[in-house]
């Protein structure tokens, strides 16, 4: 994950200072080409042949980026031409951006330019939209096509540092086939304005979303499909001088697997509450100097364990409220409220062994005769057995006089509450 986000950082960093991210004012124009070269923490810059006039220009530019800093001698190297135009309001920057050399397949799938669109006002204030072009790739019975990805982005000058203030990536069409099994997302977004300046810790949002994702085996023998679709996560975290609060809501208008009743209308929520922030700064800090280091994994994760452990041991509290799903004609809900206590656990091992004693919750679940009826007959018609309305009476009965659980009508309900390593079922 951490080489991961050093890799789109890399990428923001590239267009960033590339298309000429800090031009603002008038003047700077010249002065911001005429250096030469850049220099950044994995990114080497240079200008040639900067040519201005007085409402049109243009400059050559090459770049060399490291991906991985355990790999420096791996780097990706692009060459690149700005077409520079003035207006009366700031500067417009057409930039095309080829691949010269880079690791594995990424450079034979891109054989046509990035295309990036920059404007930059006089107060410095940037947006900018990457566009690749279609990729396809045929070989070994194996045919890819992705369409037209568009990465935008708005940055600011603030406090003499250029700051991205907000990301949106849109991947439309993606399929990959061969003799028997297709895959195909269409419509995924991503939308961010956090951790785009380098820094793990930050207030905002996150939301990912996506049409549709379609997986299909035609195998004579075992024909098998599953699906997702309009499916959508989102993230928010607030700060405070001493706490992080971060919510995440999940939704899902239908959801298809083998073997199993589809769902439908899915929402999930979950909150982590009072999270001590001080401690996950210093947890985070670990993160961001791995990802700007070649660590060995072993110093890693000897680093690593105490400051998670720090964080855990100032306790926190959860929540998952108003969670749902419709399946077989029938609905379930849920919902659940809990804490982690404070503790003073000097390994993960010992936390673990103390999980019981230092977590409380309480969950209420609820669910009907029809999704139970729908389910069961699924099981149970893989061994050519179908399940009467009176078994699942039957069914219902036995569970209801266990004692875990409270019937009304159709509907049955529980409720548990965990504490002090205890579980007890509320019926009243």
């Amino acid at each position: 994950m951490t080489k991961l986000k050093w890799g789109i950082g890399s990428v923001l960093t590239l267009a960033v200072v590339a298309v000429g991210g800090n031009l603002y004012a008038d003047k700077s124009l010249k002065t911001y080409y005429q250096q030469g070269s850049k220099q950044s923490n994995n990114l080497s810059l240079q200008y040639q042949a900067f040519n201005m006039g007085a409402l049109k220009g243009s400059a050559n530019w090459s770049a060399e980026l490291v991906l991985d800093p355990c790999k420096p001698k791996e780097v990706l190297q692009f060459s690149g031409q700005d077409n520079i135009k003035r207006s009366w309001n700031g500067y417009v920057i057409y930039s095309d951006i080829k691949i010269i050399q880079a690791p594995g397949a990424l450079q034979s799938l891109l054989k046509e330019p990035l295309k990036v669109q920059t404007t930059v006002n006089w107060l410095g204030n940037m947006n900018s939209t990457l566009t690749t072009p279609v990729i396809t790739r045929n070989e070994a019975q194996i045919q890819s096509r992705l369409d037209p990805i568009k990465l935008k982005f708005r940055a600011k000058p603030i406090d003499q540092q250029l700051k991205i203030l907000d990301l949106q990536l849109e991947i439309p069409n993606l399929t990959v086939t061969d003799k028997n099994t297709n895959f195909q997302m269409v419509g995924l977004k991503l939308e961010t304005n956090q951790g785009l300046n380098g820094e793990y810790l930050e207030a905002g949002k996150t939301k990912i979303q996506m049409d549709l994702l379609k997986m299909s085996d035609r195998d004579i023998n075992k024909p098998t499909n599953a699906e997702l679709k309009n499916f959508s996560i989102e993230t928010e975290s607030e700060l405070t001088d001493r706490v992080l609060n971060t919510e995440m809501l999940l939704r899902l208008d239908e959801m298809k697997m083998p073997f199993v009743p589809a769902m439908q209308k899915v929402q999930f929520n979950f909150n982590m509450l009072d999270l001590n922030r001080q401690k996950l700064q210093s947890f985070f800090d670990i993160l961001k100097n791995g990802d700007k280091s070649c660590l060995a994994q072993e110093k890693l994760v000897t680093d690593i364990e105490p400051a998670l452990l720090a964080v855990i041991n100032e306790g926190f509290r959860f929540e998952s409220k108003d969670n749902q799903f419709a399946m077989g004609g029938g609905v379930a809900q849920a919902g659940m409220t809990g804490r982690i206590m404070p503790s003073h656990q000097s390994t993960m091992m010992g936390f673990v062994k103390m999980m019981p004693s230092l977590i409380e919750y309480k969950a209420d679940v609820q669910f009907d005769k029809n999704m139970l009826s729908s389910v069961m007959n699924n099981y149970m018609q893989k061994g050519g057995v179908a399940m009467s309305d009176q078994n699942v009476e039957n069914m219902l009965s036995t569970m209801q006089q266990s004692g875990q659980v409270k019937r009304e009508g159709d509907i049955l309900k529980m409720s548990v509450e965990y504490k002090y390593g205890q579980k007890k079922f509320l019926t009243e």
